[in-house]
């Protein structure tokens, strides 16, 4: 990572400025990429291993990130049944997938949630052609953030056509019995399980007809308190992370004027 010099101004020879968005899953992260991209018209590379699997749209929030006017990548364009992608070869997506943005664009937006995946980038930052500023979202309010994470996770149990929801998501991967593994390690997926288990649901078709209302809002309620769990986990772990590693002046759009 190129240093930063006393002053506070940001050292220009670098190529490409990177701004990494990091934080807890639902606190904003794509709202605020979309917003800086629009302003620098830089693109926003997702920094997150779930959001590669194309038939998890919906589950991992890929579904609503593109945003008009906005470029974003995803690290590649993969399967459940191509097997998980791991943190090191993730890593290495996202470092040429910004060295090959960086080669066209001054300034790249990254946008990420992954814990596994933004600490290889941490370890690995003062080595990288780069100059990085971090920016970690903070933790909403607790009964806001699950009130939030609630709503966010019944749009997903049933959203509006044609998106396909989390329950056939789910169903479909767990007619192959390979796949029933990876399906019940995910945030998400693991909730609705679990409440098949409870209410004696099939989750082969559990998605051919909603839930019952009670049902449905069970689900929504521990997808929420799951995913709150993981987001102050996320919260605690990029803050020791960045805030005590990464130094350099706090990003404003006016850098990229003075850095072109």
């Amino acid at each position: 990572m190129a240093e930063s010099p006393a002053d506070g101004t940001t050292d220009c020879t670098a190529r490409p400025f990177v701004h990494l968005i990091a934080g807890p899953t639902g606190a904003g992260k794509s709202a605020a990429a979309n917003d800086l991209a629009r302003v620098t018209g830089a693109p926003v590379v997702v920094a997150d291993r779930l959001q590669c699997f194309t038939d998890l749209a919906t589950t991992s929030a890929r579904a609503g990130g593109q945003a008009p006017g906005v470029r974003r990548y995803w690290l590649g364009d993969r399967t459940v049944a191509d097997g998980d992608l791991g943190a090191a070869a993730a890593a290495e997506s996202l470092f040429d997938l910004v060295e090959r943005l960086g080669a066209q664009h001054r300034f790249v937006i990254v946008e990420g949630g992954s814990i596994s995946l933004l600490r290889v980038l941490a370890a690995r930052c003062a080595a990288l052609p780069w100059q990085l500023s971090v920016r970690v979202l903070p933790l909403p309010a607790y009964d806001e953030y699950v009130e939030a994470l609630t709503g966010r996770a019944l749009t997903m149990l049933a959203p509006p056509a044609p998106d396909r929801s989390l329950l056939e998501e789910l169903a479909a991967l767990w007619v192959d019995p390979r796949q029933r593994r990876f399906a019940a390690s995910v945030n998400g997926f693991e909730a609705v399980l679990e409440c098949c288990a409870k209410y004696s649901l099939d989750v082969e078709t559990i998605h051919k007809q909603v839930p019952p209302a009670p049902v449905l809002s069970r689900m929504a309620s521990l997808i929420a308190l799951r995913h709150a769990e993981h987001g102050i986990l996320q919260s605690r772990v990029f803050t020791e992370t960045f805030e005590k590693r990464v130094s350099g002046p706090v990003f404003d759009p006016g850098m990229l004027g003075r850095a072109a």
